[in-house]
């Protein structure tokens, strides 16, 4: 049988006096419907209009939540920030609507390898991307890094100005932390930016 669905009503209490006894009359009322669409008001304001995944403001809100989560469980964890190699000379070349598509194609990319509860992939701004891994250390996250990496340059998206391949790439930046009391979510970010622009000034 399939689950019950939720409902929500409001109820209104009025009191009122007759003959000098006192009474209250109760009306309930089906907000349900309204309840649903500001609910996917809400979802809809979280997600990358483009790439249909969560974008910064639902990225904020999620390090935020799993890095108190982690705190508690005394767990690890792993940050990749991604950003994709001369996007800019491929928008020139090809043109918005392919440099679009581009993006869109990172996004799935990104969905397979994180896939749950404690994972969010979300477009960090522009090109950038970030994946949030809840309790997972950096050896597990950097397999995770390499596979998403493998299966971009498997997709083949020509970029013939490019000069590191004449395929898309990307330039990851990869931390760990292990959130506590003492620290805040501040520190993997940065650590994460760090990688990246090493990775950027290692060659890409």
């Amino acid at each position: 049988h399939s689950p019950r669905k939720q409902r929500w009503f409001m109820m209104r209490v009025t009191p009122f006096e007759l003959s000098g006894s006192r009474y209250f009359v109760i009306a309930h009322q089906d907000v349900t419907e309204r309840k649903r669409a500001e609910e996917e008001v809400s979802h809809l304001a979280r997600l990358d209009g483009l790439t249909n995944i969560p974008n910064r403001r639902a990225f904020d809100e999620f390090i935020s939540k799993e890095w108190r989560r982690c705190a508690r469980l005394q767990k690890p964890m792993s940050l990749a920030i991604l950003d994709l190699d001369h996007f800019k000379l491929l928008n020139d070349t090809y043109g918005h609507q392919k440099g679009d598509e581009c993006l869109r194609q990172m996004a799935s990319v990104l969905k397979k390898v994180s896939n749950r509860p404690s994972d969010l992939c979300a477009r960090y701004g522009g090109e950038e991307f970030a994946i949030v891994w809840g309790d997972t250390p950096l050896e597990k996250a950097q397999g995770l890094a390499d596979k998403l990496l493998r299966d971009l340059i498997e997709l083949k998206i020509p970029h013939s100005r490019s000069p590191v391949s004449q395929y898309l790439t990307a330039s990851v930046g990869l931390a760990q932390s292990l959130p506590a009391r003492t620290n805040c979510v501040d520190e993997i970010i940065s650590k994460a930016d760090a990688m990246l622009y090493e990775a950027k000034e290692a060659g890409r």
